[in-house]
């Protein structure tokens, strides 16, 4: 369940925060001002769907179409968890990331264009530098969305408590953490083996959780005092 867990995190990762970062400096720094709000409202909305449709769509639309492309017998697997997550963490990376690229005050754009950068050297060696803090966080903030999501997961991801063999063989059924709470934990007689071993697997996330927490406010708090 934990590497279920690294793995189909890392996977929506790895698919969600380049084309959050490039969605975000695409409405941020590209897209017409009379339009940012509509498409930024839109993104919000996405961010707010209940993780139980985005569950079904998964079960309906997304296993089904990776069964037929990979020619697998069921598509529910780690990587379709992984690619439902990043779906789902997507827009929690686009609207932060767009929210930090527009706080970054307009006298650095200006400076830079009186110094002769072009419009994607400002993006890349100005504002990116100075927004970095926030972006980190906006990836953490989906990092713990990714680890703590049941209900989505559960449906999508076969539910097979085994590492895959080999082991990086993504295109198997598998289980996390969140997914084998949801599906056991109202079964398991409280005061039972098996019921302390799920307490212990919630530990363990709370314990993952905390300390992505901790390392990124040692992280980002020096960063924060300098541009300030």
């Amino acid at each position: 369940m934990l590497y279920g867990s690294i793995v189909v995190t890392l996977l929506a990762l790895a698919a969600a925060v380049p084309l959050g970062i490039m969605a975000a400096i695409f409405t941020s720094q590209v897209l017409p001002a009379k339009w940012h709000f509509t498409v930024k409202s839109l993104l919000e909305l996405l961010a707010g769907i209940p993780s139980i449709l985005y569950g079904l769509i998964g079960v309906a639309l997304l296993s089904v179409n990776i069964e037929t492309l990979f020619g697998l017998q069921s598509g529910r697997t780690l990587f379709t968890a992984g690619i439902l997550l990043a779906v789902m963490v997507l827009p929690t990376i686009m609207t932060l990331t767009d929210d930090a690229l527009r706080r970054v005050p307009r006298q650095y754009r200006e400076t830079a264009a009186g110094l002769g950068l072009y419009p994607h050297e400002i993006i890349w060696h100005v504002l990116m530098p100075i927004a970095k803090a926030d972006i980190i966080g906006a990836i953490l903030l989906a990092l713990g969305r990714a680890l703590g999501e049941t209900m989505a997961v559960m449906l999508i991801i076969g539910g097979i408590d085994r590492i895959p063999q080999p082991f990086y063989n993504i295109l198997s059924p598998g289980q996390t953490l969140t997914s084998k709470l949801g599906r056991e934990l109202t079964e398991a007689a409280f005061g039972s083996p098996h019921f302390s071993a799920l307490i212990f697997m919630g530990l363990i996330l709370l314990m993952i959780v905390l300390i992505c927490t901790l390392l990124a406010h040692l992280r980002l708090e020096p960063q924060r005092r300098l541009h300030e």
